[in-house]
């Protein structure tokens, strides 16, 4: 599902730093609960234990040629809100910061 508008083209106001790029892996492998990994994997590359059984499968987010066409503010919207039709949660209590940083991570694995 495509964000709105005013979400979709929205780019990311955190620094992509070392640090920040850490704080995200800390949340997508550890602190955000249900935890990242249990569908996407440690990797990022959509093989977690709990997504073999999703249809669609989990996002492969090392996949450069998937990635790269998708805006942070497409990401954004679908961390906080959900993905009908997937297994993809909404993330409702994450602070606006967290997820960005979370996205960061995520642009990261595919590099």
């Amino acid at each position: 599902m495509k964000a709105p508008d005013d979400f979709y083209n929205r780019t990311n106001p955190v620094s992509s730093t070392p640090d920040n790029i850490e704080k995200g892996r800390l949340l997508f492998q550890l602190d955000a609960q249900p935890s990242c990994v249990m569908c996407h994997g440690s990797q990022g590359d959509g093989t977690g234990g709990f997504g073999a059984n999703l249809s669609p499968p989990p996002r492969n987010f090392t996949c450069t040629e998937t990635m790269k066409d998708i805006p942070g503010g497409q990401l954004f919207w679908i961390i906080r809100n959900g993905s009908p039709d997937t297994g993809m949660p909404p993330f409702q209590d994450l602070q606006d910061e967290h997820i960005w940083k979370l996205i960061l991570f995520i642009r990261s694995l595919a590099q």
